[in-house]
């Protein structure tokens, strides 16, 4: 059986607690597989082509942020996006569910990342974030989010084939004769 892949993205360093943490709750059920650079076995492509195959492979993007911009590649990187931007956007051509979490206590915030999440958490064309302030927290609102996403992709399956059926319904030599006899 294949696993709902969901790629965790943050700085590493300074979230690891908060990605572990993430990643354990969510490989708790057995549906889903969380996929996090610490997952990734020795591969013969650059990290940076491993994380956004990754994502590519993945179906949800959960982005946790805190207070570091983080690493700028500086090869094929004109616009010097820091690694978890450019997981961000990969996710985000991809069309995948987006997921923001962003730590409440921003005191320490780098300028980049502060403009990066008010571009990426905008009223109008942005994502909903969720602050947390404990990993507790964290792990609880991404699980719920994650929840979500499932249930709501799952319920626009059952209404697609819902009206997919009303359709064919029409179709039936019943509501033909019947379209004829209201002309």
């Amino acid at each position: 059986m294949e696993k709902l892949r969901v790629f965790i993205s943050s700085t590493m360093n300074d979230l690891q607690e908060e990605r572990m943490a993430v990643a354990d709750a969510i490989n708790k059920n057995i549906f889903l597989e969380a996929v996090y650079a610490e997952s990734f076995t020795a591969r013969s492509e650059s990290p940076k082509e491993a994380c956004l195959e990754e994502v590519r492979n993945s179906q949800i993007y959960i982005g946790i942020f805190k207070d570091r911009y983080g690493y700028i590649p500086s090869n094929d990187n004109p616009e010097a996006c820091s690694v978890v931007v450019l997981e961000y956007y990969e996710a985000k051509k991809r069309e995948l569910p987006i997921l923001i979490f962003v730590d409440k206590n921003g005191s320490k915030r780098e300028s980049e990342l502060v403009k990066f999440l008010r571009d990426i958490t905008d009223f109008n064309k942005g994502h909903c974030r969720k602050g947390y302030s404990t990993t507790d927290e964290l792990v609880q609102s991404a699980i719920e989010a994650v929840n979500y996403e499932i249930t709501k992709g799952y319920v626009e399956i059952i209404n697609a084939k819902r009206k997919t059926k009303i359709l064919e319904i029409y179709k039936l030599p019943y509501f033909e004769k019947f379209k004829e006899g209201i002309r």
